[in-house]
C-alpha cells in the first residue's frame, strides 16, 4: 500500500523548477518578509505545508489524498504546456483551457486565497451579528430560537450579549475546511482567463522574474484609487500576470494589441518583479541572490491583497 500524500504544495515542484538558480541547481533562493535572511531551498522543501488539503469525510475519515489527486491531473496536463511556452511554441485550443485551468487554480489554491476566503467570512458574519443584536427584541427572539434547538439556556442576559455583540470585539475561528471548499471557485474564473488576450513577456539579461506564494497579480492602472468600486478581472483595462519562469511572465489582458512573445528592458521587469512581491503572502522565491531584491521584499511586508467586505 502506498503511503499517503501528507505534504502538500500549494505551487507544484514542476513550477517552482522553473526558478532554480542556474549556477546553483538544485536550489531557488528564498525571500521571507519580515525575515532580512536570504535562504536557499530545493522546490521539493519549499511552498508546501502538512495535510494543507486535507479533510475529514462526513464518515469522519481524514482525507488526504482526494484534493491532491484533482491538482494533480491539472498540474499533469499543464506541465507539457509549459514547455511548450518557454520554447515559444503555439497552444491549440485544448492547451489554452488546461493553461488557464491552471492559472485559477493556481489562484484559489495559495494561502493568500484562502486567508482572505476565511477573513472575509468573519467579517460578513460579525456585521450580521451586528444587525442582529441592533435590535434586542430581535436579538431575544433569536436567543429563544437557539434554546429551543438545543436544549440548553444561554446563562447571559440580552442587555450583556447585545453589549458584548456591538462591541466586535470577540474573534471568530473557522474551520479550515471551509476554505478549502473554496479553492472549487476556480471551475468559474477558468472561463474568463481563457478569453483574455495573452501574450509572454521575456525577461532581459541583467534581472530575471521572480515568483511567490501567491503569484497571480492583477491591477487596473487606470482605477481611481478612492472609487467606491473595486477591481476585478472583468475590467476592461485590467493587466494580469503570472511568472512562467524565471524568463517569462504571463500577461492576461483584454486588449488583442500586445498579443504574442515581447522583450522587456530591466525597467520593466523589475516593475512585475515589484507587482508580485507586493502580492506575496509571506515567501518570494527567485534564481538569483540578490541583496537588492532583499531589501524590495522587505519594503513589501504586509502589502498581500485583502478582500474587503462592504
Amino acid at each position: 500500500m502506498m503511503a499517503k500524500k501528507k505534504r502538500h504544495h500549494y505551487l507544484p515542484k514542476f513550477y517552482l523548477n522553473g526558478f532554480v538558480d542556474p549556477d546553483n541547481k538544485p536550489y531557488i533562493w528564498v525571500y521571507e518578509k519580515g525575515n532580512p535572511t536570504i535562504k536557499k531551498a530545493t522546490p521539493r522543501d519549499i511552498a508546501v505545508e502538512k495535510h494543507y488539503y486535507s479533510f475529514t469525510t462526513l464518515e469522519g475519515n481524514k482525507d488526504s489524498e482526494t484534493f491532491e489527486n484533482i491538482l494533480s491531473i491539472i498540474e499533469g496536463h499543464a506541465a507539457p504546456i509549459f514547455e511548450k511556452v518557454k520554447n515559444h511554441q503555439s497552444l491549440d485550443e485544448e492547451e489554452r483551457v488546461w493553461f488557464a485551468a491552471f492559472l485559477a487554480f493556481t489562484m484559489t489554491r495559495v494561502p493568500n486565497f484562502r486567508k482572505n476566503i476565511e477573513e472575509a467570512t468573519v467579517q460578513i458574519v460579525k456585521k450580521q451579528n451586528m444587525i442582529v443584536a441592533s435590535d434586542r427584541a430581535w436579538l431575544k427572539s433569536k436567543i429563544e430560537d437557539l434554546e429551543r434547538e438545543t436544549g440548553k439556556k444561554i446563562e447571559v442576559s440580552v442587555e450583556d450579549l447585545q453589549r458584548f455583540i456591538l462591541s466586535g470585539q470577540y474573534d471568530i475561528k473557522l474551520d479550515p475546511q471551509f476554505s478549502l471548499r473554496a479553492i472549487s471557485i476556480a471551475v468559474d474564473i477558468i472561463p474568463l482567463f481563457y478569453k483574455m488576450s495573452w501574450s509572454f513577456l521575456e525577461a532581459s539579461k541583467d534581472y530575471k522574474f521572480v515568483t511567490s506564494d501567491n503569484p497571480i497579480f492583477y491591477i487596473d492602472p487606470t482605477h481611481n484609487p478612492k472609487s467606491f468600486y473595486g477591481i476585478g478581472l472583468a475590467n476592461r483595462n485590467i493587466e494580469l500576470t503570472f511568472p512562467v519562469s524565471k524568463d517569462l511572465m504571463f500577461l492576461g489582458t483584454w486588449s488583442k494589441e500586445i498579443e504574442g512573445y515581447k522583450i522587456l528592458n530591466n525597467k520593466f521587469v523589475k516593475e512585475l518583479n515589484r507587482r508580485t512581491i507586493s502580492s506575496a503572502l509571506r515567501f518570494v522565491f527567485s534564481s538569483q541572490y540578490s541583496k537588492e531584491l532583499n531589501r524590495l521584499v522587505q519594503k513589501y511586508k504586509d502589502s498581500s491583497p485583502r478582500m474587503i467586505v462592504g
